[in-house]
């Protein structure tokens, strides 16, 4: 008996044909993922979880000083870390450090070998510096800080010893010559003190001290006081000459005295001499006019006289007694000279004897300054071959482990339990599986399940019983949905569409119906407000968006839209070729207005108000987008993002 056809009904595009189902925990599949699946994970963690975890703690060291302020940078000796690896791991400092641990109590005696502490231990450099990192990695938690910071200890003990035992006797040898040195210069430089205070030497110098600086004043005072004795003399001979010769010397006060009354006896005479001219002796004597100038001349020439007289001796006298002081004053002077030549004899030797101490002191600190330089040079040769070490971090107790990462490994134990049950669900359906039905034939949203004679027998010949199914109507059939352009094909589109289709895909990217677009003018915008008016049936205002607003203001405010459906399917069809997308037949006026209302529809908006953005929509439509609502409270159109995200600056 041959097999019934079976036919399949569809609902529509969007709802894909029922299958039956069974329940779910009673499938074999189920079973299977789980065992393998909990068998897996089980020994997964056990694996994970059973490892012992791995504790680290870490110090530092400083293999070199520190470098000086003044330096700018450190200088990094590569070798010397190097060796400071080597003599750390070494087996004596590891036995040596084993012992104190069990010395302390840190460890039973045995319990633990030098290969093994080794194995927890290592040296790490950090690069480009002197610094090493010394780790301790281990299960004992507890331990490996002691552990840490007794090795530290060990190696700084070891290096102490070895270099006092190579440099200790030499550098205390001389810190004690240099100690006996310091203080035989302590008591040269007391004496010397002593005796700068008892012999008052002020100064290094010898013209800087007191006597000898006297003795120089002096000696130029002696010869200041025989210049001023030299003039004086000659000023008393000059004095002494000029009476001699009769000429008038007055004191310097009476000078202009002197010249005043010899100007007024010069006009007396003068007078006198023309009145002798005109008259006799006798008429000038009698007359009383006239005799009176021989009287003021006499009595002139006697104040002249007498002033003359006067000034000579005042002149005289203190010409005499200026030369006798200057010549007082250089004879004390040459008699404090001569005292002051014993008292710097007297001084002159001492303060030879003061050099000679002095010298003797240069020497003592010479040979001081040259033991320093021998301790120096040792402690710098010391510190050349045995570098300064210095702990900068010590170890503490680590808080959680390094290793191994649990989580982690308990998380790919999940997701490697999960592949295995996968893998062995899809194993035992390959190893199980039964041949199926092939695909079925779809007629005009029909699924057939039959051979292929009884699919050339139901197109030949349908039998009554099927046609109703055949010709029933199918509401969601009335209104199928076009495809979604994705925002990267629209950028494209743009990307590749000239200004004339710029505008109609924005114009549709906006909410208008193709018939809208095509049948738009310049006086349905409102550029000023940013607002387009759509003409009637379904006037309505719709915003612009900002890109549209630029290329509308591009074309002088006017559209420039096609006239023709036919002309505006065409410019999208060949934008969606230049563009190079797949299926550019699909790119259509009404794919470009569906992919605008299903991004209005995804924000929740109110089915009642996308009428207010999209114009009239039957009931089918309505319907069918009602089915793409996201679930939650819809909302208003006043709070959903009207402008598409393409359209946006």
């Amino acid at each position: 008996m041959a097999n019934p056809i079976q036919i399949e009904r569809l609902p529509g595009p969007q709802t894909p044909a029922a299958e039956p189902t069974q329940v779910w925990y009673r499938s074999h599949r189920l079973w299977v993922f789980a065992a393998v699946f909990a068998l897996s994970l089980v020994v997964g963690w056990l694996v994970v979880f059973l490892r012992p975890p791995i504790y680290r703690a870490t110090a530092s060291l400083l293999t070199t000083a520190k470098p000086a302020p003044d330096q700018s940078e450190t200088l990094v000796d590569p070798q010397h870390v190097a060796i400071q690896q080597v003599l750390l791991t070494g087996q004596p400092l590891l036995v040596e450090t084993l012992k104190r641990l069990e010395w302390e109590g840190w460890l039973s005696p045995d319990e633990l070998t030098p290969e093994q502490v080794k194995a927890w231990l290592s040296v790490e450099p950090v690069p480009a510096t002197n610094l090493v990192e010394l780790r301790a990695e281990g299960p004992r938690r507890e331990l490996l800080a002691p552990l840490l910071n007794t090795w530290i200890d060990v190696y700084l003990e070891a290096r102490a010893r070895e270099v006092q035992a190579s440099t200790g006797a030499t550098l205390a040898a001389l810190r004690e010559q240099l100690a006996s040195s310091e203080a035989k210069v302590a008591a040269k430089r007391q004496e010397l003190a002593e005796f700068r205070r008892r012999y008052d030497i002020a100064s290094m110098e010898r013209s800087e001290n007191e006597t000898l600086a006297r003795l120089n004043g002096l000696t130029q005072t002696l010869n200041q006081l025989s210049e001023e004795e030299v003039k004086a003399k000659a000023h008393l001979e000059a004095m002494r000459s000029a009476v001699a010769a009769g000429r008038p010397v007055v004191p310097q006060e009476d000078s202009r005295t002197l010249a005043a009354l010899q100007a007024r006896a010069q006009v007396l005479r003068e007078q006198m001499t023309a009145l002798e001219q005109r008259f006799t002796p006798d008429y000038i004597r009698l007359n009383p006019q006239y005799r009176k100038i021989p009287e003021q001349l006499r009595e002139i020439e006697d104040k002249i006289r007498l002033l003359v007289g006067n000034g000579q001796q005042v002149v005289l006298a203190q010409a005499e007694q200026n030369y006798q002081s200057a010549h007082q004053a250089v004879e004390e002077t040459k008699r404090q000279l001569q005292e002051h030549k014993r008292l710097a004899a007297e001084f002159s030797a001492r303060f030879a004897e003061h050099e000679a101490l002095v010298e003797d002191l240069k020497q003592m600190e010479a040979r001081q300054r040259e033991l320093k330089d021998r301790i120096t040079q040792l402690e710098v040769k010391q510190v050349e071959k045995y570098p300064q070490v210095e702990v900068v971090e010590r170890a503490f107790r680590p808080h959680s482990p390094i290793r191994p990462p649990y989580l982690r490994d308990a998380s790919l134990a999940v997701a490697v339990a999960l592949a295995l049950g996968v893998a062995a669900v899809w194993l035992v359906e390959y190893l199980t599986r039964r041949e199926k039905p092939g695909p079925p034939l779809t007629l005009a949203g029909i699924h057939v399940y039959a051979t292929p004679a009884q699919v050339s027998k139901l197109l030949r010949q349908p039998e009554e019983t099927d046609r109703p199914a055949l010709e029933e109507p199918n509401p969601a059939l009335e209104a199928p949905f076009p495809r979604e352009i994705t925002r990267s094909e629209l950028e494209s589109l743009f990307d590749h569409a000239d200004l004339r289709t710029r505008q109609a895909i924005a114009l549709l990217l906006s909410g208008l119906k193709p018939e809208e677009v095509i049948r738009l003018d310049a006086s349905c915008f409102d550029l000023s407000q940013g607002q387009l008016l759509v003409p009637p049936p379904d006037r309505r205002p719709i915003p612009l968006a900002p890109r549209l607003l630029t290329w509308l203001s591009a074309s002088g405010g006017a559209p420039l839209v096609p006239s023709r459906g036919e002309e505006l399917t065409k410019l999208l069809y060949l934008a969606a070729v230049e563009a190079r997308l797949t299926e550019p037949e699909t790119i259509t006026p009404e794919t470009i207005r569906h992919t605008y209302l299903v991004y209005l529809i995804r924000q929740n908006v109110r089915l009642s108000e996308l009428e207010k953005v999209a114009g009239t929509l039957p009931l089918s439509i309505l319907s069918a987008y009602g089915r793409l609502l996201p679930p939650g409270e819809a909302r208003p159109l006043e709070e959903v993002e009207r402008i598409h995200p393409c359209l946006k600056l």
